[in-house]
C-alpha cells in the first residue's frame, strides 16, 4: 500500500502555501507526490481530460491511499471527475477540507448540495472545525462518514526568536485593508500595525508593508498582539467554520492573540490562555489599553509552550496519521476530543 497527497500548483498567497504545507509534511510520513495545476477545464474536451487524469493518477495502484486537498480551485467537476477515476483504479480517498466555497463566498451558496455530493465520494474527511463537522452532518453528509478535525492550521519555521516578546500596547494585523475594511476606519489611541503591501487611511495605523513569512514572524514576534478579525457579518459566520493561518503566524511567533468570538479555535485559545475573545474592537483595544505586564507575560508563557506545536507541524501530523488509523482500522470511528467542542 502506498500514500498519495495531492497538491495543487499555480495558486497564490495562503491557499498555494497551506497545500504546500500540507503536501510538505506528508512528505515527512513518507507519502508520495500527487501534482495538480489549476486551469480553466470548461473547454477541455472529453478525451483529454480523461488523459490528463491518468497522467496525475499514474503511480496509484489497488488499495492505495491518496489525500485530495479541497478545494484544487479548479472547476468542481473537474474534481469530481479525478475522484472517479481514483476510485476505479482502487484507490482509497480522504478528503482533506481546506475551505467550503459555497460557504465561503456568499454567490456560491448554490453550490453546496454538489460539494457535499464530492466530500460524499470519500471513506474520511478532514475538516477544519467541530463545527464544520456538525454543519455537514446537518447538510446532507451520508451517516457513516468518518471525521477527523483539524482544528488549528500550523505554521511551520525554523526561526530561533533572538528574545521574549516585550509588552507593548499595539495591535499587529496581517491583511489587506480592501478586504477587511476595518484599518481604514481604525481611530483608537492603540496603534495598529498592519502588515499590506495597500494603503490604509486610519488613523494611528502604521503600514509595515508585505512581509515574506519569516522576516513576519520575526517582526511579530517583538511584542504586542495578533489580530484575527472580520470584514462583513458573512465571513464573521464563515470564521465559525474554517480555520485562518494568519491565527497561526501570530502564535508561532510566540505573541498572544485577539480574537472574535465564535471563531471556531475559541475554545482551544481559552482552555489554552493563548489570547483574548472578544465581542467588538472596542472590547479588544479597551482591554489592550488596561491591561499590566504580569497579564501579558502569563499569556506570552502560554504561547511560549503551545507554538513548538505550530513551529513542527504537530497538528497536520496528527490529523494525517488519524486518517490514516481511522480508514485502516474498524474498531475507529470517530477520533476527536469531545462531541461537545464548539
Amino acid at each position: 500500500m502506498k500514500v498519495f497527497i495531492s497538491c495543487t500548483n499555480g495558486l497564490a498567497g495562503a491557499a498555494q502555501d497551506a497545500q504546500e504545507m500540507v503536501s510538505r509534511v506528508g512528505h515527512q510520513l513518507g507519502f508520495r507526490n500527487m501534482g495538480i495545476y489549476v486551469y480553466d477545464s470548461r473547454n477541455e474536451s472529453n478525451e483529454s481530460l480523461s488523459s490528463r487524469y491518468d497522467g496525475i493518477i499514474a503511480s496509484i495502484s489497488a488499495g492505495d491511499i491518496v489525500f485530495f486537498q479541497h478545494p484544487t480551485w479548479n472547476q468542481l467537476k473537474f474534481e469530481e471527475g479525478l475522484i472517479d477515476r481514483i476510485k476505479a483504479y482502487g484507490g482509497r480517498i480522504v478528503i482533506v477540507v481546506h475551505d467550503v466555497e459555497a460557504l465561503m463566498i456568499e454567490s456560491s451558496r448554490f453550490m453546496l448540495g454538489y460539494v457535499i455530493g464530492l466530500f460524499n465520494s470519500a471513506e474520511v474527511l478532514v475538516v477544519p472545525s467541530y463545527a464544520m463537522k456538525a454543519f455537514l452532518q446537518d447538510n446532507g453528509i451520508r451517516e457513516d462518514m468518518k471525521f477527523v478535525v483539524q482544528e488549528l492550521w500550523d505554521y511551520i519555521t525554523d526561526i530561533r526568536f533572538p528574545q521574549a516578546p516585550r509588552f507593548q500596547r499595539e495591535i499587529h494585523f496581517a491583511g489587506n485593508p480592501s478586504k477587511f475594511l476595518f484599518p481604514q476606519q481604525w481611530n483608537y489611541d492603540v496603534p495598529l500595525k498592519v502588515y499590506t503591501a495597500e494603503q490604509c487611511t486610519g488613523k494611528n495605523v502604521q503600514v509595515m508593508g508585505w512581509m515574506v513569512p519569516d522576516s513576519l514572524l520575526l517582526e511579530l514576534s517583538k511584542g504586542g498582539f495578533g489580530l484575527v478579525w472580520y470584514g462583513n457579518d458573512y465571513w464573521h459566520q464563515y470564521m465559525k467554520y474554517n480555520n485562518t493561518i494568519k491565527l497561526s503566524a501570530y502564535l508561532a511567533a510566540g505573541i498572544p492573540v485577539i480574537v472574535p468570538r465564535g471563531i471556531s479555535n475559541q475554545y482551544l485559545i481559552e482552555e489554552n490562555h493563548l489570547g483574548m475573545v472578544v465581542d467588538s474592537l472596542d472590547e479588544a483595544v479597551e482591554r489592550v489599553g488596561n491591561m499590566e505586564e504580569t497579564e501579558y507575560q502569563e499569556y506570552v508563557g502560554q504561547v511560549r509552550n503551545f507554538a513548538p506545536l505550530l513551529r513542527n507541524g504537530y497538528f497536520i501530523k496528527k490529523f494525517l496519521i488519524d486518517a490514516v488509523q481511522m480508514l485502516l482500522r474498524a474498531d475507529v470511528t470517530d477520533i476527536l476530543l469531545s462531541d461537545e467542542v464548539e
